[in-house]
């Protein structure tokens, strides 16, 4: 009787279990949403996040098509260096980010002009003394790899490098997906059906 009645409360939780996962992902979110990180070669670092609409999967997200982005920067020790909260509807001309969505990769091996680099921080254009964050290649300055800078005041890229002016260079930024709250509250209520599975009496 209690291998039978063991059955029943296992498959009428695993139907409950079932049953709240599929509503719980049900309807799905409409926006991908992406955390930010880097760390240069000095220690300094970055954090951040944006989203864009799904309708964007599989293909490259650019600046234009984010719902929204924000990134900030701290020093070796952690104290927070500068935040920068994008309004995307109004953003700069300078601001630069592209995002392919196959490979989860934030394109960083160009110029911070083009198609294939990024532009962040503030704008070169308004602000020459502020907090600047790009990628950036110069053959006839001796920088034939693209890096990433994490500079202040447009200080000479090689001078950065050489440790002696600005903040920090190299690393990468990579981007990791969020989760969608229905498929996190899933993978707990999954959880907790195994815990029970686990748990229930042996049958006699």
């Amino acid at each position: 009787m209690k291998n039978i009645s063991n059955k029943i409360k296992a498959t009428v939780a695993v139907a409950a279990v079932t049953s709240m996962a599929t509503l719980i992902n049900i309807p799905r979110a409409e926006a991908a949403v992406f955390e930010l990180s880097w760390t240069g070669e000095q220690g300094y670092s970055a954090l951040g996040r944006f989203s864009f609409d799904d309708s964007f999967l599989g293909s490259v997200v650019t600046n234009d098509q984010l719902n929204s982005f924000g990134i900030s920067f701290f020093t070796p020790d952690g104290d927070v260096l500068k935040k920068f909260t994008y309004d995307v509807a109004n953003l700069s001309s300078a601001f630069n980010f592209n995002f392919d969505t196959v490979t989860e990769t934030v394109l960083q091996s160009g110029n911070f002009n083009t198609s294939t680099g990024f532009d962040l921080g503030d704008d070169f254009n308004t602000s020459l003394d502020g907090t600047f964050f790009y990628t950036f290649q110069d053959a006839s300055q001796g920088l034939t790899n693209t890096s990433i800078y994490l500079n202040q005041g447009l200080a000479p890229e090689t001078c950065i490098i050489s440790g002696g002016c600005s903040y920090d260079f190299g690393g990468e930024l990579t981007a990791t997906v969020i989760p969608e709250p229905g498929v996190i509250l899933g993978l707990i209520a999954i959880g907790s059906l195994t815990g029970y599975l686990k748990k229930k009496p042996a049958s006699v």
